[in-house]
């Protein structure tokens, strides 16, 4: 590994790619709206960032989640800057690069977590935990079948916090590698693990991160092949370790040398979790073993349950006076895929209380409901009687400012107040209240002035993620809005670019002073076309972005058919377009409404010139547009005489209508709307290219 590779344009792109498409959603759904912000000024800003590194690049310290575990204890999650985390997977993507070789010899052998890619230049880092699982049970079988019944279960303590710096290099390069690169790599790491004002060590990564999860696996390569070079029939998972053996005699000598292995490399088996059993069947082996299948969220590709499943599924993991969760794998499956229903509803607001380690579970099922009484009755009497995790109470905040009304927000209020001036607040915390005190803002149960002080004084972090908060005020001029992109830091400026471009508010209307937008916000705002746009007036952006994705001819009409409105047109496809690989359903949502720009732009040119298919645009008392979905009405006049463009633009409003971010049920048969799926998103490209096309061919027909 040298210093060049690591930081080279095309290591960043694919490490960014790798972030993106990563499947951690504990971690990722923490970043979900700056990956998204990030897409349009992604090359800019990653060749802002190769520069950066080729000069005397800092890393910045984490901010540090602590979420509680069935023990009560605590389990870290760090968060990362982007920047960050992206250097963290390009030094991931060159360690993998050096040890596929010798970590292809124990994957789907004796290891079966993070297993890599076989593509070695692949935007999916890690293989799907399901397409190994199979190989799991399978070589776990073989070992029964061998006569080998006896287990020894080893599970190590604190594993992430205890990874030598040191000893990962001697790992990765035994021969000492690039002294200059590893010296950073060192110092990197340091940084990511210490924490702001923490006490500088030399070992420990960041937990959360995919590129980590990667680290950890080479760190335990070496423990791998001993045991495999002893003979011992042996099984990993992450930091859950089996071994095997005939006898009770034999699993203990086998358990020794793994011991002693681990200790070699400064890695503390976990006394109290060490147990020696005898497993007579299959069944009995893998209820022993560790719960691969455990959610931390739901991909937008997998299937929803029904609800007879979801409830019947839901009571199998769930049970005992008091009641319990005696499945945690089956309730967070369920959690996280089942849609509202009564019954698991009510069992939950039981189980909230006793069971915080799954409080990202439950508040994921909470998402089933935009209100509701007994859940805000619950989240009321826990923050009044007080909660012990802050975590816990961070969400349990985000609840009440999501499904309070105005009379539950005056009522915790004081609590919120108390809460805040109790000195130095954890992240989840910092948040949480300032959501919360946004959302009284808006209801107009507090002042606007100090709630508007605490966002100005906020990291930029957590103002990014209070975004949705805010209100339309905040975007006239002289608002929050122009201080927060202004601003030194650019998460909270990069998020709010999307939401310009929707509210179609130019940069003028703001009175920003471009100069002061930080260069990452700039790259943002240059690739939705809000700064920085073209002075050929000639050439035509709208069909250079149609051309590129949608494979159809350049066109130069896109113009002149929109008119005044192609900037605003312009900023939504390009938004779209942002979108297209990293938020299928933002890409359908921005899509729609480039869409519906361009129909009435259309509907323009055909009355103008009195042709058929031309409809009016407002209701009958000239006062409210018609909507986008009655436009497109299958019996309506553009229907009838434009058959294509009307099925396919149909089609794609339909789709949109039916994604979360628009509506949570549907409004037929009142189902729970779902993600677009890959499949979804490219039938209705090639859709949408039928539409596209027709519209051209038809105005380069006319006189």
């Amino acid at each position: 590994m040298n210093k060049a590779s690591l930081i080279s344009i095309r290591n960043l792109d694919l490490a960014w790619a790798r972030i993106t498409t990563a499947t951690n959603m504990q971690h990722k759904r923490m970043f979900r709206h700056l990956y998204q912000a990030y897409e349009p000024g992604r090359k800019p800003n990653l060749g802002l960032l190769h520069e950066k590194l080729h000069g005397a690049w800092k890393p910045t310290s984490p901010i540090r989640l602590y979420m509680p575990k069935a023990s009560k204890l605590l389990r870290p999650l760090s968060l990362l800057s982007l920047d960050d985390q992206i250097v963290l997977q390009a030094i991931a993507n060159e360690v993998a690069e050096q040890m596929a070789a010798r970590r292809a010899a124990v994957e789907r052998n004796v290891v079966f977590s993070n297993c890599l890619n076989p593509d070695p230049r692949s935007i999916f880092f890690l293989q799907d935990w399901r397409r190994t699982y199979g190989g799991f049970s399978t070589r776990l079988g073989r070992h029964l079948m061998a006569g080998n019944h006896w287990i020894a279960h080893f599970d190590l303590a604190a594993f992430y916090e205890t990874i030598s710096h040191r000893a990962l290099q001697s790992i990765v390069a035994p021969s000492g590698g690039s002294s200059e690169v590893w010296k950073l790599i060192r110092d990197w790491l340091c940084v990511w693990t210490s924490g702001a004002g923490g006490i500088p060590v030399d070992h420990g990564i960041p937990q959360g991160p995919v590129a980590s999860d990667f680290l950890a696996e080479v760190f335990l390569l070496p423990l791998d092949e001993a045991m495999v070079k002893a003979g011992i029939p042996y099984i990993r998972y992450v930091d859950d370790i089996r071994v095997l053996a005939r006898t009770e005699e034999q699993v203990r000598k086998a358990a020794i040398i793994l011991e002693m292995e681990c200790r070699r490399w400064s890695l503390i088996p976990q006394s109290s979790k060490f147990s020696v059993m005898y497993a007579a069947t299959l069944a009995d082996a893998l209820g022993t073993l560790p719960s691969i299948a455990e959610s931390t969220g739901k991909t937008d590709d997998e299937a929803e349950l029904d609800d007879d499943s979801a409830v019947a599924v839901f009571n199998d993991a769930v049970g005992g006076r008091p009641l319990r969760v005696k499945d945690k794998s089956r309730l967070r499956f369920v959690l996280y895929r089942a849609g509202a229903s009564r019954k698991i509803l009510a069992t939950t607001l039981k189980l909230l209380p006793s069971h915080p380690e799954h409080i990202d579970a439950f508040a994921a099922y909470f998402q089933n409901y935009s209100r509701s009484r007994p859940i805000m009755t619950k989240v009321q009497a826990m923050l009044t009687q007080g909660v012990l995790y802050d975590y816990v109470e961070g969400e349990l905040w985000l609840l009440a400012a999501r499904l309070g009304k105005p009379s539950d927000l005056t009522a915790l209020l004081p609590i919120a107040r108390r809460r805040a001036r109790t000195g130095h607040l954890s992240f989840p915390i910092q948040r949480a209240l300032l959501a919360f005190f946004l959302t009284c803002r808006n209801a107009g149960v507090v002042p606007a002035t100090r709630v508007l002080n605490k966002l100005r004084t906020s990291t930029a972090y957590v103002q990014s993620l209070v975004i949705p908060h805010l209100a339309d005020d905040d975007y006239e001029r002289g608002g929050v809005v122009a201080d927060l992109i202004e601003q030194h830091a650019p998460a909270a400026g990069m998020v709010l670019a999307e939401e310009l471009v929707q509210r179609d508010i130019s940069t003028q209307n703001l009175r920003l002073r471009v100069n002061r937008i930080p260069p990452e916000t700039k790259n943002v705002f240059k690739g939705l076309g809000l700064i920085g746009a073209t002075r050929n007036t000639r050439f035509d952006q709208i069909g250079d972005v149609i051309r590129t994705r949608f494979g159809l001819r350049y066109w130069r009409g896109w113009k002149p058919l929109l008119d005044a409105n192609f900037q605003h047109a312009l900023n939504l496809l390009l938004n779209a377009d942002s979108k297209f690989y990293s938020d299928r359903s933002g890409w359908l949502a921005s899509q729609n409404s480039f869409n519906d720009a361009v129909f009435r732009a259309f509907q323009k040119y055909l009355a103008d010139n009195n042709l058929a298919g031309a409809m009016p645009l407002v209701d009958g008392s000239g006062q409210k547009l018609r909507t986008f979905g009655q436009l497109l009405d299958a019996n309506a006049a553009f229907a009838r005489e434009f058959i294509a463009i009307a099925t396919a633009l149909r089609a794609a409003n339909d789709r949109r209508n039916r994604i979360p971010d628009s509506h949570p049920f549907e409004t037929k048969g009142g189902k729970q709307t779902k993600h677009l799926q890959s499949r979804e998103r490219d039938a209705l490209k090639a859709q949408l290219a039928t539409a596209y096309n027709g519209i051209m061919d038809f105005l380069d027909a006319q006189p």
